[in-house]
């Protein structure tokens, strides 16, 4: 891989989630929504979870990712989409959160570089049938980049255990993002 420029969140944030690990291989949406929000609650003040669910700062997020599988995969079965943004908004209701995700099924790159040019991370589909050699697999996209030869690339936390994996942004399909949380803290004021 020839060297790449990297934009977005430094991947030292990742670190403490680093061994929050999808074991079960079939609840990587609800591992990727868990990283995603312990991210937001570490980073970002207007976004807060109760202590029962998850203390700020922790490297455990046994809880949060119990809480969010509940509201995602209750049955424990792969999800699409919409399934993953509609449960993570759910979730956020029943906390008493003013934020709502949303999820869109292609444009990958673009929404990509859209949201981490917010400071956002966000949950990206990696697509089988686009090459991905995850199969298909939700991670949380933090960086990305280009290489010299014109090739885009993705820095993801994987939840099998690489919270600083590279992948093609060609793998990319689809995305779960928020809205950006000052807009949603103005909105709130207003």
């Amino acid at each position: 891989m020839a060297c790449i420029q990297w934009q977005g969140i430094s991947e030292e944030r990742f670190k403490r989630y680093e061994d929050w690990i999808n074991s079960d291989g079939q609840l990587c949406g609800s591992y990727a929504a868990t990283i995603l929000l312990a991210y937001l609650q570490d980073y970002h003040p207007t976004f807060t979870l109760p202590p029962f669910v998850r203390k700020k700062g922790s490297s455990d997020g046994e809880n949060l990712v119990h809480y969010l599988q509940l509201f995602i995969q209750p049955l424990g079965f792969s999800t699409i989409p919409l399934q993953v943004s509609w449960g993570i908004s759910r979730f956020c209701h029943f906390m008493k959160q003013p934020q709502w995700a949303r999820s869109t099924p292609i444009g990958g790159w673009e929404r990509t570089i859209k949201r981490i040019d917010t400071g956002l991370p966000l949950i990206v589909g990696l697509n089988q049938r686009l090459g991905s050699t995850y199969g298909n697999h939700w991670v949380v996209a933090y960086a990305y980049g280009e290489d010299q030869e014109g090739k885009r690339w993705v820095k993801v936390h994987d939840n099998w255990g690489n919270y600083r994996a590279v992948v093609p942004a060609k793998w990319l399909m689809s995305t779960i993002s928020f809205k950006e949380i000052c807009e949603i803290a103005e909105t709130n004021e207003n």
